[in-house]
Protein backbone atom coordinates (compact mmCIF):
# COMPACT_ATOMS: atom_id res chain seq x y z
CA UNK A 1 0.00 0.00 0.00
CA UNK A 2 0.75 3.57 -0.41
CA UNK A 3 -0.07 6.57 2.07
CA UNK A 4 -1.13 9.49 0.41
CA UNK A 5 -2.96 12.50 1.71
CA UNK A 6 -3.27 11.06 5.24
CA UNK A 7 -4.72 7.81 3.29
CA UNK A 8 -3.63 4.10 1.78
CA UNK A 9 -4.08 3.30 -1.51
CA UNK A 10 -3.04 0.24 -3.45
CA UNK A 11 0.72 0.42 -5.04
CA UNK A 12 1.05 1.24 -8.27
CA UNK A 13 3.52 -0.50 -11.02
CA UNK A 14 2.66 2.52 -13.03
CA UNK A 15 3.27 5.46 -10.79
CA UNK A 16 5.56 3.79 -7.44
CA UNK A 17 8.43 2.64 -8.73
CA UNK A 18 10.75 5.49 -6.85
CA UNK A 19 9.11 4.41 -4.11
CA UNK A 20 9.75 0.69 -4.50
CA UNK A 21 13.32 1.84 -5.41
CA UNK A 22 13.55 3.72 -1.73
CA UNK A 23 12.11 1.15 0.40
CA UNK A 24 14.63 -1.30 -1.58
CA UNK A 25 17.41 0.50 -0.89
CA UNK A 26 16.35 1.17 2.81
CA UNK A 27 16.37 -2.58 3.43
CA UNK A 28 19.73 -3.43 2.05
CA UNK A 29 20.85 -6.64 1.12
CA UNK A 30 17.77 -7.45 -1.04
CA UNK A 31 17.29 -10.49 -3.89
CA UNK A 32 13.73 -11.02 -4.98
CA UNK A 33 10.85 -8.75 -5.44
CA UNK A 34 7.35 -10.86 -5.59
CA UNK A 35 4.62 -9.48 -7.21
CA UNK A 36 1.91 -11.67 -6.97
CA UNK A 37 -0.91 -11.51 -8.98
CA UNK A 38 1.06 -8.52 -10.93
CA UNK A 39 -2.39 -7.56 -12.37
CA UNK A 40 -3.19 -6.15 -9.41
CA UNK A 41 -0.59 -3.49 -9.24
CA UNK A 42 -1.21 -1.75 -13.04
CA UNK A 43 -2.96 1.08 -11.08
CA UNK A 44 -6.84 1.42 -11.03
CA UNK A 45 -7.44 2.85 -15.11
CA UNK A 46 -4.04 3.67 -15.64
CA UNK A 47 -3.65 1.07 -18.55
CA UNK A 48 -4.94 -1.18 -20.61
CA UNK A 49 -3.18 -4.92 -19.58
CA UNK A 50 -4.75 -6.49 -22.76
CA UNK A 51 -2.75 -3.90 -24.84
CA UNK A 52 0.91 -4.86 -25.75
CA UNK A 53 1.98 -1.65 -25.75
CA UNK A 54 0.51 -0.47 -22.38
CA UNK A 55 1.98 -3.78 -20.49
CA UNK A 56 5.35 -3.10 -22.42
CA UNK A 57 5.21 0.40 -21.37
CA UNK A 58 4.82 -0.53 -17.90
CA UNK A 59 6.84 -2.90 -18.01
CA UNK A 60 10.37 -1.57 -19.23
CA UNK A 61 11.23 0.64 -15.96
CA UNK A 62 10.67 -2.56 -13.62
CA UNK A 63 13.07 -4.68 -15.53
CA UNK A 64 15.49 -1.40 -15.78
CA UNK A 65 15.00 -0.97 -12.23
CA UNK A 66 15.71 -4.67 -12.00
CA UNK A 67 19.33 -4.07 -13.58
CA UNK A 68 19.87 -0.88 -11.66
CA UNK A 69 19.15 -2.89 -8.09
CA UNK A 70 20.54 -6.12 -9.26
CA UNK A 71 17.32 -7.78 -8.07
CA UNK A 72 14.80 -10.75 -9.76
CA UNK A 73 11.49 -9.73 -10.23
CA UNK A 74 9.27 -12.64 -10.20
CA UNK A 75 5.61 -11.47 -11.28
CA UNK A 76 2.59 -14.54 -10.93
CA UNK A 77 -0.17 -14.53 -13.37
CA UNK A 78 -3.35 -16.92 -13.73
CA UNK A 79 -3.69 -18.49 -16.98
CA UNK A 80 -6.54 -17.58 -19.29
CA UNK A 81 -9.67 -20.07 -20.30
CA UNK A 82 -7.91 -21.56 -22.93
CA UNK A 83 -7.60 -25.13 -21.36
CA UNK A 84 -7.56 -26.82 -25.39
CA UNK A 85 -3.64 -24.31 -25.38
CA UNK A 86 -0.91 -25.96 -24.75
CA UNK A 87 2.20 -23.49 -24.95
CA UNK A 88 2.51 -21.56 -21.96
CA UNK A 89 3.49 -18.27 -23.38
CA UNK A 90 -0.07 -18.10 -24.76
CA UNK A 91 -2.01 -19.34 -21.77
CA UNK A 92 -1.15 -16.47 -19.77
CA UNK A 93 -3.88 -13.88 -19.01
CA UNK A 94 -4.55 -10.86 -20.50
CA UNK A 95 -1.79 -9.48 -22.93
CA UNK A 96 1.32 -11.53 -24.48
CA UNK A 97 3.49 -8.83 -23.12
CA UNK A 98 4.33 -10.30 -19.89
CA UNK A 99 5.52 -13.54 -21.36
CA UNK A 100 7.34 -11.42 -24.31
CA UNK A 101 8.83 -9.15 -21.53
CA UNK A 102 10.15 -11.63 -18.89
CA UNK A 103 13.42 -13.58 -19.41
CA UNK A 104 11.62 -16.67 -17.56
CA UNK A 105 8.16 -18.31 -17.72
CA UNK A 106 7.29 -20.80 -15.48
CA UNK A 107 4.01 -22.87 -15.14
CA UNK A 108 2.71 -24.86 -12.34
CA UNK A 109 0.81 -27.99 -14.19
CA UNK A 110 -0.84 -30.40 -12.49
CA UNK A 111 0.26 -34.30 -12.06
CA UNK A 112 -3.29 -35.61 -10.60
CA UNK A 113 -1.90 -39.20 -11.76
CA UNK A 114 0.85 -39.28 -9.41
CA UNK A 115 -0.48 -36.83 -6.82
CA UNK A 116 1.76 -33.80 -7.35
CA UNK A 117 2.35 -30.68 -9.16
CA UNK A 118 5.23 -29.62 -11.99
CA UNK A 119 7.22 -26.43 -12.26
CA UNK A 120 7.59 -26.91 -16.10
CA UNK A 121 10.06 -24.24 -17.90
CA UNK A 122 7.75 -22.67 -20.88
CA UNK A 123 10.65 -19.96 -21.35
CA UNK A 124 14.01 -19.85 -20.74
CA UNK A 125 16.17 -16.96 -22.27
CA UNK A 126 19.39 -17.24 -19.82
CA UNK A 127 20.87 -20.58 -19.46
CA UNK A 128 20.82 -23.51 -22.03
CA UNK A 129 17.76 -25.14 -23.17
CA UNK A 130 16.60 -27.86 -20.65
CA UNK A 131 13.09 -29.18 -20.33
CA UNK A 132 12.89 -31.29 -17.47
CA UNK A 133 10.43 -30.06 -14.75
CA UNK A 134 10.80 -30.09 -11.33
CA UNK A 135 7.93 -31.81 -8.91
CA UNK A 136 6.39 -31.47 -5.85
CA UNK A 137 3.85 -31.77 -3.08
CA UNK A 138 2.72 -30.65 0.61
CA UNK A 139 3.37 -31.33 4.17
CA UNK A 140 3.00 -30.02 6.87
CA UNK A 141 5.48 -29.08 9.91
CA UNK A 142 5.19 -27.86 13.49
CA UNK A 143 6.08 -24.34 13.48
CA UNK A 144 6.11 -23.89 17.23
CA UNK A 145 3.60 -23.60 20.30
CA UNK A 146 0.46 -21.56 21.15
CA UNK A 147 1.32 -19.23 24.35
CA UNK A 148 -1.85 -20.20 25.90
CA UNK A 149 -2.98 -23.78 25.23
CA UNK A 150 0.25 -25.20 24.65
CA UNK A 151 -0.89 -27.22 21.72
CA UNK A 152 1.51 -27.25 18.30
CA UNK A 153 1.11 -25.07 15.78
CA UNK A 154 1.19 -26.69 12.22
CA UNK A 155 1.90 -24.94 8.75
CA UNK A 156 1.88 -26.59 5.23
CA UNK A 157 4.97 -26.45 3.40
CA UNK A 158 6.52 -27.85 -0.05
CA UNK A 159 8.30 -30.83 -0.83
CA UNK A 160 10.19 -30.71 -3.11
CA UNK A 161 10.92 -34.38 -4.80
CA UNK A 162 14.81 -35.23 -5.46
CA UNK A 163 14.31 -36.33 -9.14
CA UNK A 164 13.72 -34.43 -11.97
CA UNK A 165 10.46 -34.93 -14.54
CA UNK A 166 11.50 -35.66 -18.22
CA UNK A 167 8.67 -33.73 -19.25
CA UNK A 168 7.65 -30.26 -21.63
CA UNK A 169 5.69 -27.81 -20.52
CA UNK A 170 3.33 -28.33 -23.55
CA UNK A 171 3.69 -32.25 -22.94
CA UNK A 172 2.15 -32.10 -19.31
CA UNK A 173 -0.13 -29.14 -20.30
CA UNK A 174 -1.27 -31.86 -22.61
CA UNK A 175 -2.18 -33.83 -20.21
CA UNK A 176 -4.52 -31.58 -18.56
CA UNK A 177 -6.18 -30.79 -21.22
CA UNK A 178 -6.86 -34.52 -21.70
CA UNK A 179 -9.77 -34.01 -19.30
CA UNK A 180 -11.31 -32.68 -22.24
CA UNK A 181 -11.53 -35.95 -23.89
CA UNK A 182 -10.31 -34.43 -27.08
CA UNK A 183 -6.76 -35.38 -27.56
CA UNK A 184 -7.52 -38.80 -25.82
CA UNK A 185 -9.94 -39.59 -29.10
CA UNK A 186 -7.32 -38.13 -31.32
CA UNK A 187 -4.35 -40.60 -29.66
CA UNK A 188 -7.00 -43.04 -29.72
CA UNK A 189 -7.48 -43.08 -33.66
CA UNK A 190 -4.14 -42.19 -34.19
CA UNK A 191 -2.99 -45.87 -32.43
CA UNK A 192 -5.87 -47.96 -34.10
CA UNK A 193 -5.33 -46.78 -37.59
CA UNK A 194 -1.19 -46.69 -37.11
CA UNK A 195 -1.62 -50.63 -35.83
CA UNK A 196 -3.97 -52.18 -37.66
CA UNK A 197 -1.93 -53.10 -40.34
CA UNK A 198 0.30 -54.75 -37.77
CA UNK A 199 3.08 -54.24 -35.12
CA UNK A 200 4.95 -50.75 -35.52
CA UNK A 201 8.18 -49.86 -33.81
CA UNK A 202 7.74 -48.18 -30.33
CA UNK A 203 9.80 -45.09 -31.51
CA UNK A 204 8.48 -44.67 -35.20
CA UNK A 205 5.13 -44.07 -33.17
CA UNK A 206 6.73 -41.89 -30.67
CA UNK A 207 8.04 -39.40 -33.15
CA UNK A 208 4.59 -39.61 -35.81
CA UNK A 209 2.56 -39.03 -33.03
CA UNK A 210 4.35 -35.66 -31.75
CA UNK A 211 4.31 -34.71 -35.68
CA UNK A 212 0.79 -34.99 -35.03
CA UNK A 213 0.75 -32.98 -31.71
CA UNK A 214 0.04 -36.05 -29.44
CA UNK A 215 1.88 -35.95 -26.59
CA UNK A 216 4.03 -39.05 -25.58
CA UNK A 217 2.01 -39.03 -22.08
CA UNK A 218 -1.52 -39.23 -24.06
CA UNK A 219 0.06 -42.13 -26.15
CA UNK A 220 1.02 -44.18 -23.46
CA UNK A 221 -2.16 -43.53 -21.55
CA UNK A 222 -4.03 -45.01 -24.47
CA UNK A 223 -2.39 -47.69 -25.21
CA UNK A 224 -3.02 -49.11 -21.17
CA UNK A 225 -6.62 -48.27 -22.18
CA UNK A 226 -6.67 -50.10 -25.43
CA UNK A 227 -4.77 -52.98 -24.07
CA UNK A 228 -2.38 -52.54 -26.79
CA UNK A 229 1.10 -55.47 -26.17
CA UNK A 230 4.39 -54.01 -26.37
CA UNK A 231 7.05 -56.52 -27.25
CA UNK A 232 10.86 -56.35 -27.57
CA UNK A 233 13.18 -57.87 -30.25
CA UNK A 234 14.18 -61.53 -29.79
CA UNK A 235 17.81 -61.68 -29.46
CA UNK A 236 19.31 -58.58 -28.75
CA UNK A 237 20.39 -56.73 -25.94
CA UNK A 238 19.49 -53.15 -27.18
CA UNK A 239 16.21 -54.71 -29.53
CA UNK A 240 13.76 -52.38 -30.37
CA UNK A 241 10.57 -52.79 -29.31
CA UNK A 242 7.39 -52.70 -31.16
CA UNK A 243 3.34 -52.37 -30.27
CA UNK A 244 1.09 -54.76 -31.62
CA UNK A 245 -3.20 -54.48 -30.92
CA UNK A 246 -4.67 -57.22 -28.98
CA UNK A 247 -6.09 -59.83 -30.81
CA UNK A 248 -9.72 -59.24 -31.35
CA UNK A 249 -12.35 -62.01 -30.32
CA UNK A 250 -13.89 -64.04 -32.77
CA UNK A 251 -17.15 -63.97 -33.00
CA UNK A 252 -19.65 -65.84 -31.28
CA UNK A 253 -23.12 -66.22 -32.89
CA UNK A 254 -25.77 -67.42 -30.94
CA UNK A 255 -29.44 -69.36 -32.25
CA UNK A 256 -32.33 -68.42 -29.88
CA UNK A 257 -35.24 -71.17 -29.95
CA UNK A 258 -33.08 -73.48 -31.37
Amino acid sequence: MVREAGKDRMFSLVTDLDLLRERVLRFGNVRQIQIDPITAYLGVGQMDSFRTTDVRAVLAPVTELASELMVSVVGIMHFNKKTDVTNALLRISDSLAFGATARHVYAVVDDTENKRKLLVKGKNNLAPRDTKALAYGFGAREVGKDKKSGSSIWAPHIVWHPQHVDVTASEAMQTVSDRSGYAKREAREFLLERLEAGPVKADDLFEEAKQNGIAKQTLKRMKRELGIRSRKEQGKLDGTWTWELPPRPRNVTTHEGY
